[in-house]
């Protein structure tokens, strides 16, 4: 999202998030969007936020709004113990956040306390009728709240002991830790990937602001921040079912607990490693054992009732003969004594109520055993997901360097022609490409165009997006000059065993003509990455590959006389190129493992051409797609 946009949006009318608010009622979706984001209170009787139209203005003002109009936009709701202070934007900003975090303590003590007011304001007046009527109504408004507080609880201690899905749970309580989008409406889904990514980098924008918030006072700023905060994407606040279905195939988008569940992830900016759990049932063998039992005791009453009038006679005085009083001396067995007007005579009634009170006695440790099981079952959900967050988020990442727009444009058509969706995104001073993700490697591309010199150079480039985005690889992708036109054709792929650096040199007279010895240094690659680009070599139905030293100076080629001199002083070398040699040192700098994949586009000769440029790239390109693909730097799968 564009700044005027993003400012845009922070000057939202009020008129503007009620037709807003209208437009989410109106969707396909849009009441159970609406009870996401305003979900139930604790008395039941109200929501626990304010009017939808409140919360959207608020948000806009906290840039909390990913606003694109009325029947476009999501809401971002931070963790509970990070919410913006009430004084912070002025009067009204306070005034708006008492309505909206008060709603349900407004709507419980507010009618009571104009009601009691107006009833005071009567009394000078001998209104004592009106003033009775209003009193009445506080109480039967004080009344029916509790009474709906009873059922809320009540509800909520079934939902508690009752088997419910990891994503349900964790949708109810994890938005308290994370942020989380518990509203988005967007009627046309072919935008949903657009709309994900503004909301991906908002996100970033806040977190990024809150830190440098809290760390000024602090008397510093950080020197660039790395967002790894994971978005919880409420699907039930997803307003259209075409919505719920685009949002969880976009790019960075997770399922931590399965396709067609409640709640998805948005992987942040940048990642961290982690690992995955597993989940356990819940405790609803509890609701199922207390209903049980009070089965059990209705049916009891009706026995020990029966019981008692067959065998007292003319003495059932005192005795639990009626259904009424049975219940009645049952329950008071669950408190292990017996009412003082009431005690059965017949021994299986005596019998009955002691084994009430056992099993009044026996709840006590099946209760512990059932919280005890619904604090693990709570535990492993988080683990769940924060396991498959963290195992989503550990991804490989795996930066893909280019020289040439040329070699650009043909590494973005091989993605594109595998089905990835690359987009731009940029993080000042560079604009980097996310290609996607492959068997649990998330790919970028960067382009490295300008001259050697310039700071838009390869090693000064590689230097910077490394040091933005911190991948674990860097892969030099595109073009190169073979060096053996006997044993290679045009097309073909080299893979860097060595880099070889020919720009240092030494210079003596042998004879009395000067001989050069090349000092330039000769690191070799990662060996993981050679490992995996060999093996791949063996399932590759491609052009040739090619693996030995690739020799590299600020030279171009174009010299018949000079490639040969070149053949001659290396004649184990397979090719030759100008970037090679300086991403050995940006990655040695950075420590970050490297390799070098080229495709032969010329032979650095005189006649040298970019006939076959375009071809030798995408070769490159896709042989590192089909590496990749083959699953082997996929360390989570590796590891499970």
């Amino acid at each position: 999202m564009s700044t005027t946009e993003t400012a845009g949006s922070r000057h939202l009318s009020f008129a503007a998030c009620r037709a807003a608010a209208r437009s989410v009622r109106r969707a396909e979706h849009g009441r159970q969007a609406y009870r996401t984001a305003r979900p139930e209170g604790a008395m039941g009787w109200f929501r626990s936020r304010g009017p939808l139209s409140v919360m959207l203005t608020i948000a806009a003002c906290e840039g909390r709004l990913i606003w694109r109009g009325p029947d476009s936009f999501a809401l971002l709701e931070p963790p509970m113990t990070m919410g913006e202070r009430y004084t912070a934007g002025g009067l009204r900003l306070f005034l708006l956040r008492i309505v909206d975090r008060r709603w349900e303590t407004l709507c419980f003590a507010g009618p009571p306390t104009l009601a009691l007011l107006a009833a005071l304001a009567c009394l000078p007046l001998q209104l004592w009728r009106v003033a009775l009527v209003l009193l009445m109504l506080v109480l039967l408004h004080v009344t029916v709240c509790l009474l709906g507080a009873v059922a809320g609880g009540l509800r909520i201690i079934l939902r508690t002991f009752r088997r419910r899905r990891d994503s349900e749970l964790a949708a109810e309580s994890l938005p308290a830790r994370q942020w989380s989008m518990p509203l988005c409406h967007e009627l046309t889904a072919d935008r949903a990937g657009d709309l994900m990514r503004e909301v991906s980098d908002r996100l970033s924008q806040l977190v990024d602001r809150r830190i440098r918030t809290v760390s000024g006072p602090q008397g510093g700023q950080p020197n660039g921040v790395f967002v790894t905060e994971v978005l919880l994407c409420l699907v039930t606040g997803i307003t259209t079912s075409a919505m719920r279905e685009a949002v969880p195939r976009q790019q960075r988008v997770g399922l931590p607990f399965g396709v067609g569940t409640d709640v998805v992830i948005l992987e942040p900016r940048d990642h961290l490693p982690g690992q995955p759990a597993r989940t356990f049932n819940t405790a609803s063998f509890f609701l199922w054992y207390v209903l049980g039992s009070a089965g059990v005791l209705l049916l009891l009453a009706y026995l020990v009732a029966d019981q008692e009038r067959r065998t007292c006679g003319n003495r059932c005085a005192g005795r639990p003969t009626e259904y009424g009083e049975a219940l009645r001396w049952i329950g008071q067995r669950l408190l292990l004594s017996d009412p003082p007007d009431l005690r059965p005579e017949s021994p299986g009634s005596t019998l009955a109520g002691w084994l009430v009170s056992l099993m009044a006695l026996m709840t006590i440790p099946v209760a512990a055993v059932a919280v005890q099981q619904v604090r693990r079952a709570t535990n492993r959900m988080n683990k769940r997901f924060y396991g498959e967050t963290e195992a989503v988020l550990g991804r490989r990442k795996m930066l893909l360097l280019v020289a040439t727009l040329g070699e650009q444009k043909a590494t973005l058509e091989v993605f594109r022609r595998h089905g990835l969706e690359p987009y731009p995104e940029r993080r000042p001073p560079h604009t980097v490409y996310r290609l996607g993700a492959i068997d649990g490697v998330e790919l970028m591309l960067a382009s490295a165009v300008g001259d050697m010199n310039s700071s838009a150079g390869v090693a000064q480039v590689a230097t910077s997006v490394i040091q933005q985005w911190r991948p674990h690889y860097l892969v030099l992708v595109g073009t190169c000059f073979g060096l053996r036109p006997q044993e290679q054709r045009l097309g073909d792929i080299v893979i860097s065993r060595q880099a070889r650096d020919l720009s240092h040199q030494s210079v003596a007279d042998v004879d009395g003509q000067p001989q050069r010895w090349d000092r330039g240094s000769r690191p070799s690659p990662s060996a993981e990455l050679l490992g995996v680009l060999a093996t791949a070599a063996d399932s590759w139905s491609g052009p040739d590959l090619h693996i030995g030293p690739i020799v590299g100076s600020g030279t171009l080629y174009r010299s018949d006389v000079a490639t040969a001199d070149l053949r001659q002083r290396h004649p184990d070398a397979v090719a030759g190129d100008m970037e090679s040699y300086l991403l050995c040192g940006v990655a040695a700098d950075c420590k970050v493992e490297w390799i070098a994949v080229r495709g032969i586009s010329d032979w650095g000769t005189s006649d040298k051409s970019d006939a076959h440029r375009h071809e030798a790239a995408v070769n490159a390109a896709e042989f590192v797609r089909h590496a990749i693909g083959l699953g082997l730097l996929n360390h989570h799968a590796t590891a499970d």
